[in-house]
């Protein structure tokens, strides 16, 4: 496929792109692009207290409050991922970050949708703040500490969050 015109139809919170392709047979096709910023999601663990600091939000694509890993969106001003991380385990759960480990980045909906998310793993042990997002931004979360086995039988409903559970269960599992 090769696109051939990418026009932006709507600018708000996100965007919504209506692109121009061309087929490899020749075809000419329109799909709708929604254009929103690349994230980070941070499965937060507090070994000492062998427990996983969660948040739950709510969520306007499924209308309703999730149980999830944090995650944020990187901004522009953002250079250093890694201090995006930090940063938002700061803001959603109130811990400083021990040690940060990459995990892996990926595509989380990539029909449809631009973003490209970074996944990591943050050891904590201080809790500096009580944590609940920025009042700026509208963010209503609470904090949940969930013990480990507990993490390992939830069953969550957004792929980051089941990724991370995977991850742990394949490395952390007593």
């Amino acid at each position: 496929m090769e696109i051939l015109k990418k026009k932006t139809v709507f600018s708000g919170h996100y965007k919504l792109n209506l692109v121009d392709l061309k087929t490899s047979n020749g075809q000419l096709i329109q799909r709708e692009q929604f254009e929103t910023p690349n994230s980070i999601a941070v499965l937060v663990h507090h070994q000492k207290e062998q427990k996983v600091i969660l948040v739950r939000q709510f969520r306007l694509g499924p209308e309703k409050p999730l149980l999830e890993i944090v995650a944020g969106k990187i901004e522009e001003k953002d250079l250093d991922i890694e201090i995006t991380a930090k940063r938002e385990v700061l803001e959603e759960v109130g811990y400083k970050v021990d040690e940060l480990e990459l995990l892996h980045s990926f595509y989380p909906t990539p029909g449809p949708i631009t973003e490209h998310m970074t996944l990591f793993y943050a050891k904590v042990s201080e809790k500096v703040s009580k944590g609940g997002g920025l009042e700026s931004e509208n963010e209503e979360i609470d904090v949940v500490e969930m013990d480990e086995a507990d993490f390992l039988a939830y069953e969550f409903h957004d792929a980051k969050s089941l990724l991370a559970q995977k991850w742990f269960e394949l490395n952390y599992r007593n």
